[in-house]
């Protein structure tokens, strides 16, 4: 079996979500992110926080 070279930035988003760490995961993108969940666009890290919300991918942003 080969072993497979993960870019980090593909690390650090699957990292984050496995460990649900929602600012993570956020972080993990791009301040100019695109984010096109089949027609629904989203912009930007607030747009990425408000698609990983509406959707759950990992768990909602909480106030600390």
């Amino acid at each position: 079996m080969t072993d497979i070279e993960i870019p980090p930035a593909i690390r650090t988003f699957i990292d984050a979500t496995n460990e649900g760490d929602a600012a993570a995961f956020v972080a993990a993108f791009t301040p100019d992110a695109y984010l096109n969940d089949w027609g629904r666009e989203f912009h930007g890290r607030d747009g990425v926080s408000s698609w990983n919300v509406s959707i759950h991918v990992v768990c909602p942003l909480v106030a600390s």
